[in-house]
């Protein structure tokens, strides 16, 4: 198994009433391969909240059905915008900072 130091993010199929479950569905090095993760799970599986956690930095990013939506949009409409975000929040993001950044997104 590689190093969690390599592998920083993992991330977790979250269920409505019984949180995130135990095992990872994958792990990944950056956050733009744990979001890749995401939506390859929801085109597979059909769920859509996921948990990303981050153990260095003892940090966690919900992504549900809405946040999910709004990043998959902005990466379809404008890449530019969608990896300085993924970068961003890699850096030094949290919750709050995603939900602010995806708070444009009108998905109507």
């Amino acid at each position: 198994m590689p190093s969690s130091l390599v592998n920083r993010y993992a991330v977790y199929v979250s269920l409505v009433n019984r949180g995130k479950v135990r095992e990872p569905i994958a792990r990944n090095p950056n956050l733009m391969l744990a979001v890749e993760s995401c939506f390859s799970a929801f085109e597979e599986t059909g769920h859509s909240a996921y948990v990303i956690e981050d153990h260095r930095p003892a940090r966690a990013f919900t992504l549900d059905r809405k946040v999910l939506l709004s990043l998959l949009y902005v990466k379809t409409n404008d890449r530019e915008r969608y990896f300085e975000i993924l970068n961003r929040l890699d850096r030094s993001g949290e919750q709050r900072d995603m939900e602010a950044m995806l708070a444009h997104v009108s998905l109507e």
